[in-house]
């Protein structure tokens, strides 16, 4: 009888930390934090205030080294990454816009094309990727415009493109739906799913909103106090008890009868408080 071929299924690991921690001169940021992120999956970082969510970005980016603890990307360690390397690895895009760019639109996305660039100049290939990317955030009109010009919202979404425009295989995007209408903020977020499922791009995007977290999230990493309370399938990780635990909001989960969709709503909107003990 021949042998039966057994396939593994599991997408391969994007992102994984181990016992990474990290400390300010003013304390302990981060404590023995292990997880491991498959391959085009969209995860929300999730926690309240001060929680750690930046400082763990920007720990997976190489700009901040653990005092203990490892990153890989794609089991390679973080560290034998040569800058433009890790940049065709990973895209970033911060939490608030900066607006001293004195370029336009189209120049500063293209900027994003710089892990891929030659002595040469701009290929078709770069065109084509400044492009696709000002379409996946409806940015396109913008081209001409000066980027010091813009509205926040306008701002958030060119910076987006520009880490399109990288054509990264991870995404990290610290509250990507800041200043952005609710239009917008569905809108980036249905690209950024669309990435994951049509071209395998791994995102790790810090959310506030638990209802756009249900929405549009395959996982969530839920840090509070710098610690890994709880991280695994959205449905496991925001739930009532988490929220009201840890996010200190009493709130009530509710389904869409027509599309199965699972929301939240504060039970007293009116009443506002906390509500850890």
């Amino acid at each position: 009888m021949p042998a039966t071929t057994v396939f593994n299924m599991e997408p391969p690991t994007a992102i994984e930390t181990r016992g990474v921690s990290f400390a300010y001169a003013n304390g302990l940021a981060l404590t023995d934090i292990t997880f491991a992120i498959g391959e085009a999956e969209l995860v929300a970082l999730i926690g309240p205030n001060g929680s750690g969510k930046t400082t763990l970005l920007k720990i997976i980016l190489g700009f901040l080294r653990p005092s203990s603890g490892t990153v890989a990307l794609y089991n390679q360690p973080l560290s034998s990454f040569a800058p433009k390397e890790l940049a065709k690895q990973i895209a970033y895009v911060s939490q608030q816009p900066v607006s001293s760019f004195p370029l336009t639109v189209f120049e500063l996305v293209a900027l994003g094309r710089y892990p891929h660039s030659s002595r040469f100049g701009s290929s078709s290939a770069d065109l084509l990727a400044v492009e696709a990317a000002l379409n996946h955030t409806d940015a396109k009109h913008l081209g001409a415009r000066n980027f010091t010009t813009l509205s926040g919202g306008e701002q958030q979404k060119v910076l987006i493109a520009r880490a399109l425009a990288q054509t990264a295989r991870i995404l990290l995007l610290d509250e990507p739906t800041l200043h952005l209408d609710l239009y917008y903020q569905l809108q980036i977020l249905a690209a950024l799913k669309r990435l994951c499922v049509e071209q395998r791009v791994t995102v790790i995007t810090v959310l506030h909103d638990v209802n756009l977290v249900s929405l549009f999230a395959d996982k969530a990493l839920l840090l509070s106090a710098g610690t890994l309370r709880a991280f695994g399938p959205v449905s496991e990780v925001v739930n009532e008890t988490n929220i009201r635990e840890i996010l200190d909001v009493d709130m009530k989960a509710t389904e869409d009868g027509e599309t199965g969709a699972r929301y939240f709503v504060p039970r007293d909107p009116l009443n506002s408080r906390r509500v850890r003990k």
